[in-house]
């Protein structure tokens, strides 16, 4: 699939993620709205609530006033004189402003008890001031009581009235009260049913996604992981879905051109190195070729003999230079797992060095030993082969008389080796080099030795490093682990 088809792919993914965070999030939104509506409602009832503790406070001091200013009547007519009077006023004008107070508070319904409790004081008032109060003062006790009894009367209505005023703005109250704890238990409806349904909703978006988008990214984790791993023949197939499905089909096209991709690197390095080992094979063969044709061309059979015998051992050391090129060719190309034992090394290393010591190979050098004993588990032979690989390369590299020095140490985890000679010593930019195929700054040399040395080493699983000797030359240091594996 081109760029272009990709980018009109549905976003299938990314309407489901917007579709279950907004639903959860218009539910919330929805749930915070009714419960600040809740909140503004419980609000406005409670500070009604608490104008209506106002109003029972004004009824039942109302009631209290009526009941007071019919006592007050009592005390006068028992004792007229105007101070009794002045004070009966005064509870009289509370009532009467306490009427008017109370007028604003009582339900419409009940204003009517309003106007009856005004008329019933003002009769009250009426009988006092033109019946009782005349009959009292001038003695008329027949004429007092028929007063009296009348102004019981209003009295009792009066107070009727004011106490079921007072109940009425009380059942006020309590109608606001229920109406409140309405309020209250539906606001906490609707947190309950808001939660649960945030909690479903989530829920239902979590395993959605866990179906439509964890379980996907998975596969996809463990392509990656498998891809990364060179699994370059491995499919992920149609994995989920809108992006998803685009990612895994984008996987699969990365699949095939890396392993596309590395088939041509693998076979562009193959090409590579089968031309550099003919470069380097030609290039070591050209020059005793050419010696042996140059002498096969000048030889004549009927020469001088000695001639022809000094000629013939010329082609003979030339023809043997090129069976050393093909025998450490063939030793470099034959590594193999070695063949472990349990070796002294302090007895391989002075053995070696007099069988070096024996050989032409040390062109009359002398070998100094000096071993730490100790017993590891190597190819024996291998690593006799190593060391007189680097023997040869010190007695060459040393001056006429000069003694290599051969070191064996035992050390944290293996043995350790050193090889030193008297030589001028490895410029730095050539110590990796000298390890290379074909690299050689000897005359005569393969180049191959030291690269059939080093992969012996690490067929030990050990290492082989230059470092410049204190007293002058190279010295060539193996570290060979105790039990170690092939590198």
């Amino acid at each position: 699939m081109n760029t272009e088809s990709s980018s009109r792919e549905p976003r299938i993914i990314a309407r489901q993620l917007a579709l279950g965070f907004g639903s959860v999030s218009l539910v919330a939104i929805l749930m915070s709205l009714a419960l600040l509506w809740v909140n503004s409602d419980v609000s406005s009832l409670v500070s009604g609530m608490r104008h209506d503790e106002d109003s029972i406070r004004q009824g039942l001091e109302l009631a209290t006033a009526v009941r007071q200013e019919s006592v007050q009547i009592g005390r006068s007519l028992i004792d007229p004189t105007d101070a009794q009077i002045k004070e009966y006023e005064e509870l009289r004008a509370e009532v009467r402003g306490r009427i008017q107070r109370l007028a604003a508070d009582v339900p419409a319904d009940e204003k009517w008890r309003l106007q009856v409790l005004g008329e019933k004081t003002q009769q009250m008032h009426d009988v006092f001031l033109n019946a009782a109060l005349p009959a009292a003062r001038d003695g008329r006790s027949a004429d007092l009581r028929a007063a009296h009894t009348e102004i019981s009367k209003y009295s009792a209505e009066a107070s009727a009235q004011a106490d079921a005023l007072a109940r009425a703005v009380e059942g006020e109250m309590v109608h606001a009260h229920m109406l409140a704890t309405d309020t209250t238990n539906l606001g906490l409806a609707i947190g309950v049913l808001g939660i649960a349904l945030i909690l479903l909703l989530s829920i239902g978006f979590t395993m959605r996604l866990r179906d439509r988008l964890l379980n996907p990214l998975l596969k996809l984790t463990d392509a990656a992981r498998r891809l990364g791993g060179g699994e370059f023949d491995f499919k992920v197939g149609e994995v989920g879905e809108g992006e998803l499905l685009e990612l895994a089909r984008a996987f699969d096209r990365m699949s095939e051109e890396l392993a596309r991709r590395e088939s041509s690197l693998v076979h562009n390095e193959r090409m590579a190195a089968i031309g550099q080992l003919a470069a380097g094979v030609a290039h070591e063969l050209n020059n005793p070729i050419g010696i042996i044709r140059g002498y096969l061309k000048t030889m004549v059979p009927d020469g001088d003999i000695e001639t022809l015998r000094e000629e013939l051992a010329i082609l003979d050391e030339e023809a043997a230079q090129c069976q050393l090129i093909a025998e450490d060719l063939l030793s470099y190309a034959r590594a193999s797992e070695p063949q472990r034992e349990s070796v002294s090394m302090s007895e391989l290393l002075t053995e070696t060095a007099r069988r070096f010591e024996e050989s032409a190979a040390a062109l009359g050098h002398k070998v100094q030993v000096d071993a730490d004993d100790n017993r590891l588990a190597i190819d024996g032979p291998r690593i006799r082969q190593v060391l007189l690989n680097l023997l040869g390369n010190a007695a060459h590299a040393s001056p006429e008389d000069a003694t290599i020095r051969l070191r064996g140490i035992v050390v944290d985890g293996g043995y350790a080796i050193e090889v030193q000679d008297k030589g001028a010593g490895v410029v730095d930019a050539e110590k990796e080099r000298i390890f290379e195929p074909f690299f050689s700054k000897r005359r005569g040399g393969s180049g191959l030795g030291l690269s059939v040395v080093l992969g012996i080493v690490k067929s030990h699983g050990g290492t082989i490093e230059v470092v410049d000797a204190i007293d002058g030359g190279a010295c060539l240091v193996v570290f060979l682990p105790d039990g170690g594996t092939h590198a």
